[in-house]
This record gives structure tokens, C-alpha cells and sequence, in this order.
């Protein structure tokens, strides 16, 4: 008989009978968005700070990142509602602003009363099926294009509001202003990081007119790059730096410039309907004459045969189509927004500057002009003025991205 209690109590132990079974504890998971801050996840999720406190850095007050993963014990609640920021009046405008009741909002903010003061405190109001974002005073929605961003890819930034702004909206990621641009209660925010970025956690700010500074960190993840060794002899060794200085001068001039509409209404296309293959990638770490990796390569590189038709990868303006001496045959298209498209090493240049031009129009054939060893095309992307990787542009569907942030239609493939 005991050796019997023995075995049943091994049993219970080791393969937990009903009766034996510990209760296992729910958990929620939860990944960050923009808006989601410590205050509306503790209001959303009935948190308290004993909840949150193994996900904070060292600094308390830095909001949680974009993207960030976090699990925490489910306490049954998931409340849906708006965060207001009350800067002028109290708790009692509040409700009248809302079409509340002062101590129904009081009571959800576990306020003693409605005529208690605020002092800029938070106030939310419980209701309707979105969960409650704290974000930048005066927009409705903010949604970013990528989490995480990616080193040498375009990053944007879209709003809106409920009514048309008569003042600005400023958007930088660390230091790097975006460029920003406003239709009606549209606003998108275009920019990004250059190849050479790697990993980061800079904070991205948006500044509505002259209300505070909003922010909130959007972490930057490297990825794997190509590394390309180059050995140039002869005539090529001997590059004039200057020739190659005042070149980059005058092209930056135009790339730094943004007109305030976009000029195309479809998905970008690849500039060429038939190449060899590609040579060399947006991003690829170059060594010359085995010296150190401290340049990366601008663009894409397709080899193709001489005389390839180069065509434009969507509509926009042209505003070079000339010989130059680094880029050879050389046509640049502003597609609006300070986005700009290149075709360089061209043998025949087949625009001019100030025409209006479609995806998928003849611009110029292959050739293998300027600072070239063999027939290919050079095809780059500037965005706010920093190169980015077209093929990856084309993957995200930037292109429709940003239209559909002005609230407009993208034209398909199929379409």
C-alpha cells in the first residue's frame, strides 16, 4: 500500500493530474506602433508600471521603439478609445469638446472629481473600435513605411488631419530633416539613411507648427551587403578629383531640389526590357587597387549590349540630358517630391531637358561613356538627396506608398 501512495504521488508530480495542475497565467502579446507609448499601453491594457518596467531603457523617458515585441501577464482588458492632450481648459471643456460627461471621463482617468486640474495630464475617453495613439497634437494618424528601416532605403513618414493645417508639419529622423509636403489634410515626410548607416536607434520627431516635439524611436537595421574589389590601371588610375568634385556639386544642386506634387501615377519599372544580368548592386562595399572599403556604389549596375533601349522608370520632367565626364551620357528625371531617377554611360541620349516624359518612354540606349570599363547602365535613386536602393523601392512599393498617402490611386501593372 504505501509503495502504491508512492507511485501516485511520483505520478502527480511528475505528469501533473487534474487536481495537481498549476494554473498557467495568460499572456498578451503586443508590437509597437507609432502613437503606442507607455501611458496609452498601460491605459489600453490596464497596466501599471510594476507591468512595463522590465521593457523601459535606462532613460524612463524614452517611449517604447517601433517594432518592438513586448509579452506581459493578460489582465482581461483591451479598451479601445482616444488620448486628448488638454493644453487649454480643464477636465469639464474636455467632456463639452467631446460631447461627454464630466464625471464619466473622470471616473475613467481615476480623477476625484470633474473639477479637478490637469496640468497637461493625459484625459482618455473610452470608446469606438481604435485603440488609443498618442500622437503629435493635431493629427489623426501617423504610419511610417518600414519597421525597422533599412540602411540606403527611402523612409517615409505619412499624416493626417481632420481639417486642412495653416502651419507646417516637421518630421527628422535624429538630425536628418525629411522633406514634407501637404495636400489638404494629406501630409507625407520623404527621406532616409545612406548605405553606410549600420545599426541605430534614432529617434524619429514630427513638430506640428509650434506644439511640442513628438518622439519616438525607429530603429535602423543593417543588412548584408556585397564587397566588390576594383583595380583600375592606365588612363582610368589617373581620375581628375576636381572634374569628379564639380560634377557631384552641380548634380546635388538639382537633387536637393523638391517640387511639391508627384508627377507619376503608376509602379516605377525597371529601365531596361532586356539585360545580361546585374553587375553590381546598390550598397556594394568598393575597394580600389586593394585599399580600404570606404565607398559603396551608388546604384545598380545592368550589363547589357550597346544600343539597349534605357527607358524611363516613371513619369516625371527631365532635367539632364547631356554628356558628362564621371557618368558619360547622362539623363536625370525629377519625378516630383525630390525623387530622382539617373541613366548614366548612355551612347546616345535620346530627350532633352524639360521634357515631359512616361514610364516605360525611350530616354537613351546602353553604351559605355565617361568613367566605364565595359556596355552597361548606371541606374541610381535619390530621395531628399541621399542615394537609396531602387530595387528595394520597387519591392516595398514606395511608389504607390506615397501616393496612396495623398490620397490617391496607383496604378498597377495590370491595370
Amino acid at each position: 500500500m504505501r509503495r502504491l501512495i508512492l507511485l501516485l504521488s511520483l505520478y502527480a508530480l511528475c505528469c501533473q493530474l487534474p487536481g495537481a495542475q498549476a494554473q498557467e497565467t495568460a499572456v498578451r502579446y503586443h508590437q509597437v506602433q507609432p502613437g503606442d507609448t507607455w501611458t496609452t499601453l498601460a491605459w489600453r491594457y490596464g497596466l501599471d508600471t510594476a507591468d512595463l518596467a522590465p521593457f523601459r531603457s535606462i532613460n524612463p523617458q524614452r517611449q517604447p521603439a517601433l517594432g518592438a515585441a513586448f509579452a506581459f501577464a493578460d489582465r482581461g482588458v483591451d479598451r479601445a478609445g482616444v488620448l486628448l492632450r488638454v493644453w487649454d481648459g480643464g477636465l469639464l471643456a474636455t467632456a463639452v469638446q467631446q460631447q461627454r460627461r464630466p464625471w464619466e471621463l473622470a471616473v475613467q482617468n481615476d480623477l476625484p472629481h470633474p473639477y479637478y486640474p490637469l496640468m497637461n495630464q493625459p484625459i482618455f475617453a473610452a470608446g469606438g473600435t481604435e485603440p488609443p495613439r498618442d500622437l503629435p497634437i493635431g493629427l489623426q494618424s501617423v504610419s511610417v513605411s518600414q519597421i525597422p528601416a533599412r540602411p540606403g532605403e527611402a523612409l517615409g513618414v505619412r499624416m493626417q488631419t481632420s481639417a486642412p493645417l495653416t502651419v507646417t508639419v516637421a518630421v527628422q529622423l535624429d538630425s536628418r530633416p525629411f522633406a514634407g509636403f501637404s495636400d489638404g489634410r494629406y501630409h507625407v515626410s520623404l527621406g532616409g539613411v545612406g548605405a553606410f548607416y549600420g545599426n541605430g536607434v534614432p529617434e524619429l520627431a514630427i513638430q506640428v507648427g509650434d506644439n511640442p516635439l513628438w518622439s519616438q524611436p525607429w530603429p535602423v537595421v543593417d543588412k548584408e551587403w556585397n564587397y566588390d574589389q576594383l583595380t583600375l590601371t592606365g588612363s582610368a588610375a589617373q581620375i581628375d578629383q576636381e572634374s569628379i568634385r564639380l560634377e557631384r556639386e552641380r548634380l546635388f544642386a538639382i537633387w536637393t531640389q523638391a517640387s511639391p506634387t508627384p508627377q507619376w501615377q503608376e509602379r516605377f519599372i525597371i529601365p531596361l526590357a532586356n539585360y545580361l544580368y546585374v553587375s553590381s548592386n546598390y550598397g556594394a562595399r568598393r575597394s580600389y587597387n586593394g585599399g580600404p572599403y570606404d565607398r559603396y556604389h551608388e546604384g545598380v549596375d545592368f550589363a547589357a549590349y550597346g544600343g539597349t533601349p534605357t527607358l524611363a522608370t516613371a513619369g516625371g520632367t527631365v532635367v539632364i540630358a547631356e554628356m558628362l565626364f564621371v557618368r558619360g551620357g547622362a539623363v536625370v528625371i525629377d519625378h516630383g517630391l525630390g525623387i530622382y531617377s539617373g541613366y548614366y554611360h548612355l551612347s546616345n541620349v535620346l530627350t532633352a531637358v524639360g521634357d515631359q516624359v512616361a514610364a516605360g518612354q525611350i530616354v537613351g540606349e546602353v553604351g559605355t561613356t565617361g568613367l566605364s570599363t565595359g556596355n552597361h547602365l548606371h541606374w541610381d535613386l535619390l530621395v531628399n538627396g541621399v542615394w537609396v536602393d531602387a530595387v528595394a523601392w520597387m519591392e516595398q512599393g514606395m511608389d504607390c506608398w506615397i501616393l496612396n498617402g495623398f490620397g490617391l490611386s496607383c496604378l498597377l501593372d495590370s491595370d
